[in-house]
């Protein structure tokens, strides 16, 4: 895809960083009814508000090839990584970069071999991939033959440091302007949580709202059915699939998810926020082998109603202590 436009981040073109970050602008937007966008990160993956790190899992994508010449079509592989004490990571800072605001966007991790820009992402329990650093390239791996001093490790940009200026930068808005939309993928929570919103994410279907929630906002849910399902006709085939659901009495379902590779087909859901709900998936003619991905959501009533309890019975005796 031919690049339209580049726009480099200030800290390099102003303050003579070495390592930073820049958008590229293509020609035409890339859309896929099969691939997942990935979303910025929201929170400091990383570090911990105890300045400690978070001990999430890192996915790793790059190319198997050393000087890879199709980045479409070329190997690629997924290799999971470990965080490396901050310490380690300040050891191999360059002297000669000035800004001292570098040193909190970087991390250190293990591996070798690194392409410049590949991605390290997390695999959040909602479903939902961040894009949480990109690699700024690694020592080559040492030959297992020759023992050496261990090599410098692959360091990697922060993206969440980033994200105001990624937003301001594509959207001419900045990061509070968006009370109803996320420009990158996903749709954020209405004024209502009752609202009802129906959307494809990729090849995932999305039923219901809540089925956009992520971080703080999705801790109260939880996954109680999953289940996939595969049709091997040998000839041209419809399919009409009707799929009823019960849940716990003190639980509502409230996202309904259906992975349909290609879309062949556009579901619906009734009844939700019930402990009861009907999904109803047709698809159009297939006659290859063809799989899909039913997952339930919900979330437990009983601790808000608890909790309701609490707050009323603690404002009565506050009430009686004041009289």
């Amino acid at each position: 895809m031919p690049i339209a436009d580049v726009l480099l981040h200030p800290e390099y073109k102003h303050f003579k960083a070495t390592d930073s970050v820049a958008i590229l602008k293509l020609i035409m937007p890339i859309k896929s009814h099969y691939v997942i966008p990935a979303c910025l990160p929201f929170k400091n993956y990383v570090m911990e508000k105890t300045k400690r790190q978070h001990p999430e899992k890192l996915f790793h994508v790059d190319f198997l090839n050393d000087v890879p010449r199709d980045f479409i079509n070329e190997e690629k592989q997924v290799t999971h990584l470990h965080l490396l004490p901050r310490e380690l990571c300040y050891l191999y800072d360059d002297p000669d970069n000035g800004t001292y605001l570098m040193k909190m966007r970087k991390a250190c991790t293990t591996g070798c071999n690194f392409h410049s820009g590949a991605p390290t992402l997390v695999h959040e329990h909602t479903g939902h991939w961040t894009l949480v650093a990109l690699s700024e390239g690694g020592s080559p791996c040492p030959d297992p033959l020759r023992p050496r001093r261990p090599p410098t490790p692959p360091r990697h940009i922060l993206l969440f440091p980033y994200v105001p200026w990624i937003t301001a930068a594509i959207t001419g808005k900045a990061v509070g302007a968006f009370a109803k939309d996320d420009p990158f993928g996903y749709v954020m929570p209405r004024a209502s949580i009752h609202d009802k919103h129906h959307e494809w994410v990729g090849h995932w279907w999305m039923g219901g709202l809540r089925c956009f929630d992520r971080g703080d906002a999705s801790n109260d849910l939880f996954k109680f059915y999953h289940e996939i399902f595969q049709v091997k006709p040998t000839t041209p085939t419809y399919l009409m699939y009707h799929l009823e659901v019960f849940s716990n009495f003190y639980s509502t379902i409230i996202c309904a998810k259906v992975g349909m590779p290609y879309r062949l087909g556009k579901p619906k859901v009734t009844d939700l926020d019930t402990p009861v709900i009907r999904v109803m998936i047709p698809t159009i003619a297939f006659q290859t082998t063809y799989r899909f991905i039913v997952e339930m959501w919900a979330y437990n009533t009983s601790d808000s109603s608890t909790d309701s309890d609490s707050t009323s019975e603690t404002e009565e005796s506050s009430e009686y202590n004041i009289s």
